[in-house]
């Protein structure tokens, strides 16, 4: 089973289902999926995509959260910059 990401210049984007953290809302699964689409269309992996918006949507969620992971942490700047554009 597949979750629709979003749609972006036309091309529809999907992420493999996943176990969730359930303190997610239906609106923060909505910001994470788009999240998703919107860094696939710029190359990312399924997995990196969803990697990096699982953590951007926590550090929005539970402020003062940081990870130790570099390559992570350079990800979500770079994903949230992208955003910006």
């Amino acid at each position: 089973m597949r979750w629709i990401s979003g749609l972006r210049s036309e091309t529809l984007y999907t992420v493999e289902k996943r176990p969730l953290d359930p303190t997610l809302s239906n609106q923060d699964l909505q910001v994470l999926l788009g999240l998703c689409a919107t860094a696939q269309k710029h190359g990312w992996s399924e997995d990196r995509a969803f990697q990096t918006a699982e953590a951007i949507v926590f550090r929005s969620k539970y402020h003062g959260i940081s990870w130790s992971n570099d390559k992570l942490n350079s990800d979500i700047e770079l994903l949230l910059n992208i955003t910006r554009e």
